[in-house]
């Protein structure tokens, strides 16, 4: 792990407990069909010149398949969005080192608005860095059948090291948290305020997160019209070489129900799995230019 790099330590802790990438700018649009690639952080000295205000170790979209015809011509069904029964609920993705307890008195005389906030949670950190992610009310938009865009992976037209977006939360209201080694726990809360006017229609409510230390690189967003439009999490696929050419999808009945493998993150790969990163990455620098030309 890259030290001081704390967009790319929150990616990192959050896919090793959800196989999800955890957006550190959820106000950037992603769209269930997005591809690109994944940004490795550590760059050879010869990419500098192509790569060198590239942010590091994030998802960078070059297009989308329903935009440019590439899912109707591999007959990729277009994706289906959930929702939490009656468009409510809070879900928590939590690093790997965190364990939800209880909401403590210390906390409450600490933060006194945390302990009347609807919606909250308290978690402790292990050991290390911990990272927490809350959204209210999301839904998941995704493909289905999971393994349709496998015929989309295996066209020889795309680069090697290209990654697709099989799967979206989108929110109207997220916070997105990343303690320090020194952080043992943290307590997140949603407060509500009642409307300043009672009984008229739309009145505005107050919304606000809030959070019971100031330590940490802490984000929240409410959208007041309820709108889902941040995007904290979303799912990479990608189908490596090696599952293609050892034999691992023939005898399947119905290969289009076999989940895609999840893309991961390069900086956390096998030396193996290193060796090539950097002919790749010059076979997407030739792709993705001549594609703008």
């Amino acid at each position: 792990m890259a030290p001081h790099d704390p967009e790319r330590t929150y990616t990192e802790l959050l896919f090793a407990s959800s196989r999800k990438y955890a957006a550190w700018d959820p106000e950037v649009e992603v769209r269930v069909g997005d591809y690109g690639y994944i940004t490795r952080g550590a760059r050879a000295p010869w990419l500098k010149f192509w790569a060198r205000d590239r942010r590091q170790g994030v998802f960078l979209k070059e297009g989308n398949i329903y935009d440019n015809g590439r899912a109707k011509k591999f007959d990729v069904p277009p994706p289906k969005t959930y929702e939490h029964e009656g468009s409510t609920g809070v879900s928590w993705v939590v690093s790997q080192n965190a364990a939800e307890t209880d909401f403590s008195a210390d906390v409450s005389a600490q933060t006194p608005a945390l302990a009347n906030c609807g919606i909250k949670s308290s978690f402790k950190f292990h050991s290390g860095q911990g990272a927490v992610l809350s959204m209210n009310g999301d839904s998941i938009t995704t493909i289905d059948p999971p393994g349709a865009l496998r015929p989309l992976l295996d066209d020889s037209t795309l680069p090697e090291g290209t990654v697709i977006v099989s799967e979206v939360h989108a929110t109207s209201s997220y916070a997105r948290y990343l303690g320090t080694p020194e952080v043992r726990q943290v307590s997140i809360g949603l407060n509500v305020a009642p409307p300043a006017v009672a009984d008229v229609v739309k009145a505005d409510v107050s919304a606000q997160w809030l959070r019971s230390t100031t330590i940490g690189n802490f984000k929240s967003k409410v959208n007041p019209d309820n709108k889902r439009t941040y995007y904290p999490l979303f799912r990479l696929v990608a189908l490596e070489g090696d599952a293609v050419s050892n034999g691992l999808r023939a005898g399947i009945d119905n290969e289009m129900e076999i989940p895609l493998p999840d893309a991961v993150p390069p900086w956390l790969k096998s030396g193996s799995d290193k060796a090539g990163e950097e002919q790749r990455s010059w076979n997407l620098v030739r792709y993705f230019s001549s594609r703008r030309r």
